[in-house]
């Protein structure tokens, strides 16, 4: 009896949790693109459609490195698990349109993302992640990396 007392009180505090319905959230991140060893700065917008599916418009600019910059606009879909009481995961895929220039030459390129994500949710309206997606694109497929800070309003 105790246990399925405790796993009922558990489902509740982590369906309390998780994002609402409609709820909206903006971010800054900084990361790291392997491949092109640029640094990366982005900006996000996240809009929960459901209270686990969320949809994901960003744009990310790598700063130049060795001749190489770049700008991306990405829009993913992210799956949002509650594991913890603070702590959500997610799986993401998405499309991505990304500028690139090297040293003069420049290209326009369609792609795809997937990837996974972590939150914490640091108080009601803040979080702070960590999110590595893979960019699947035409002479530019890349690993990345983000540690991102966000506040849902």
């Amino acid at each position: 009896m105790k246990r399925i007392l405790f796993a009922i009180v558990l489902m509740f505090v982590t369906l309390t949790v998780s994002a609402q319905q409609g709820t909206q959230s903006v971010g800054f991140n900084v990361g790291y693109a392997f491949d092109s060893n640029n640094a990366t700065l982005g900006l996000d917008y996240r809009y929960n459609i459901t209270n686990a599916w969320r949809l994901a418009p960003s744009m990310t600019m790598f700063v130049k490195n060795d001749g190489l910059r770049a700008f991306a606009l990405d829009v993913n879909a992210h799956y949002v698990f509650p594991v913890a009481e603070m702590v959500g995961f997610y799986p993401l895929a998405g499309l991505s349109l990304s500028f690139w220039d090297f040293a003069g030459y420049n290209s326009t390129r369609f792609g795809a993302n997937i990837g996974l994500g972590a939150e914490v949710y640091a108080t009601s309206n803040i979080t702070v992640g960590l999110e590595v997606k893979y960019n699947i694109i035409q002479d530019y497929d890349q690993a990345l990396a983000a540690v991102r800070i966000g506040y849902s309003f």
